[in-house]
């Protein structure tokens, strides 16, 4: 567990202190469970390379060129 000092304005301590009282548990705690609440969960890291194909602007789709192959157009690539 980490511990992390927060400075926060006066009233802003009050409420939370007052908050806390009527929960039966401490600021401490009410302000970690607030932090849960309100900070999304880590988010698994994305695959990198999910849209590496999208091409350039003004380039010719996969689906195009796939469309080209099937009528027997020559797309430009090697053979």
């Amino acid at each position: 567990m980490t511990e992390l000092r927060v400075t926060i304005p006066d009233d802003v301590a009050a409420r939370l202190a007052s908050e806390a009282a009527d929960r039966g548990t401490s600021a401490e705690d009410l302000a970690a469970d607030l932090l849960r609440q309100h900070v999304p969960a880590a988010r698994r890291r994305s695959l990198s390379f999910i849209g590496i194909a999208d091409g350039l602007p003004g380039a010719p789709s996969a689906a195009e060129l796939e469309r080209q192959l099937e009528d027997g157009e020559d797309p430009g690539f090697p053979p």
